[in-house]
């Protein structure tokens, strides 16, 4: 889910995908991406010690502070606005809640941050932490199109959890349709006779770019496509503002950056090599990411368009749908079930 692949294996085989071009923005501490906010119990302060929000005085796990979800751009627009930085206060925190949340902490899989943390003797009952906003990305109903059963629009083909696009990606929803998904590819293996399938055109393809990016004797590191996918994603697609001269120039340059990764880059093992296809998928979600950024004509949460300020009630139950047919990204819309 971190790099996209389901989506982009589904993308490249044919299925259909939704809210692509609708980014997500979570916050938690500073530079340690995906740790999160929710499980913290404490204030938010500003570097005067002042809380950021009215809503409580003494943080309880019962009754956190709702201020940055209320406001959801809090940290990025004290950053912006130069009040900032932003922190999360938990000294005035109950020992007993300080055990709680450390132990939520935990069983979330936070323990890098949280080993970081008592290495370098950062303990959260005396120093405040500083919290930022993170950058945009797909996880929570941003992706595969699935029907009640956890079925694609590609038949044979499921899908469950973070991958998702018309449905919840959080634990419960992963648990829940991952558990409909097998039973139904279960019961339709006991119903469908096995075939040949013909795929040895690309399977001779994928075989030569990994003898290409294994064998040349020099070329660019895979973290090269990384960072330049990311500064044309930011420049091009970002969650500023976005229209449809940026876009197309974006789609330009993305389509570009594929053919000079795969004609360059080289990988020196089978880590590296990993590493490489991941940027290619990720090359992929950028372009689903793209081709339904221009469909959506409106601005609406996170994707502002510069030429369609307004947002369209008429669309406020619509997905926008992508898919690849005859290595072309087709869009579309289908209403919310």
């Amino acid at each position: 889910a971190c790099t996209g692949a389901g989506r982009a294996a589904a993308y490249r085989a044919g299925a259909r995908l939704g809210n692509m071009e609708m980014p997500n923005r979570h916050a938690g501490p500073r530079y340690f991406c995906r740790c999160g906010k929710a499980t913290w119990i404490g204030i938010y302060r500003d570097p005067h010690g002042r809380a950021i929000g009215p809503f409580v005085k003494t943080p309880t796990r019962e009754l956190g502070d709702i201020t940055a979800d209320v406001w959801n751009s809090v940290f990025s627009d004290m950053m912006n606005d130069g009040s900032g930085p932003p922190y999360m206060d938990c000294t005035q925190t109950a020992e007993e809640d300080i055990d709680y949340m450390l132990w939520g902490l935990k069983q979330e899989g936070n323990t890098a941050m949280l080993d970081y943390m008592a290495k370098e003797g950062i303990d959260v009952r005396k120093y405040m932490v500083e919290f930022m906003q993170y950058e945009p990305f797909l996880i929570g109903c941003r992706g595969i199109d699935i029907d009640a059963d956890g079925a694609t629009s590609l038949p044979g083909l499921y899908a469950a959890g973070d991958e998702v696009g018309n449905f919840r990606a959080d634990m419960s929803g992963a648990c829940t349709f991952g558990w409909y998904a097998g039973g139904a590819a279960a019961k339709r293996a006991t119903q469908k006779a096995w075939a040949d399938i013909d795929t040895a055109d690309r399977i001779d393809e994928r075989r030569g770019m990994i003898d290409n990016f294994m064998s040349r004797p020099n070329g660019a590191s895979w973290r090269e496509a990384n960072l330049t996918l990311q500064q044309i994603m930011k420049d091009y697609a970002g969650v500023e503002v976005r229209s449809e001269t940026l876009l197309k120039a974006g789609l330009k340059y993305l389509g570009d950056l594929r053919r000079k990764a795969v004609d360059t880059m080289k990988a020196e093992g089978s880590h590296e090599l990993m590493r490489c296809f991941e940027a290619l998928d990720l090359m992929d979600c950028g372009e689903m990411i793209m081709h339904a950024a221009l469909e959506r004509k409106e601005s609406r949460e996170r994707h502002i368009r510069a030429d369609y300020t307004f947002t369209n009630p008429l669309l406020a139950d619509k997905f926008v749908t992508i898919e690849r047919k005859n290595d072309a990204a087709v869009t579309g819309w289908r209403v919310k079930k």
